[in-house]
């Protein structure tokens, strides 16, 4: 009982404190070893080569109708710049993890959309494990 009391204050000051505490959390989809929204982009962990998750993350971003202005990537890490319809400036930048892990990280417009980067991240997965 004593531990749980002197838990309580740890936990609200970690509530309230302004800083929001960030946790991977286990993907809905296959082969996504976790995400997390923060600051307006969504950062992704699939569990898939980088060679795989690159090809998958252009075919993705293409079916959605969203046109690709510029790509590049080395054997570590690649950078697509898009734009949408609506000329929202779309960023999808992924890093090597491991042989089989790729970091991905969108965001959408200035600010960041947090349901037009899940649904990105979405159909990302589904190329790449269909």
């Amino acid at each position: 009982m004593k531990r749980i009391i002197c838990a309580i204050p740890l936990l609200l000051l970690l509530a309230f404190s302004g800083c929001v505490p960030v946790a991977l959390v286990a993907g809905a989809a296959a082969g996504i070893g976790g995400y997390k929204y923060l600051e307006g982009a969504l950062t992704v962990v699939y569990n898939a080569p980088f060679k795989n998750t690159w090809q998958a993350s252009i075919e993705a971003v293409e079916d959605m109708g969203i046109k690709i202005e510029d790509k590049d990537h080395s054997l570590s890490s690649g950078k697509i710049k898009a734009r949408r319809t609506d000329d929202t400036v779309v960023s999808v930048n992924m890093k090597y993890l491991s042989s089989d892990q790729t970091e991905v990280t969108i965001k959408v417009g200035l600010f960041g959309d947090e349901k037009e980067s899940n649904n990105i991240k979405d159909n990302i997965a589904e190329v790449l494990f269909d």
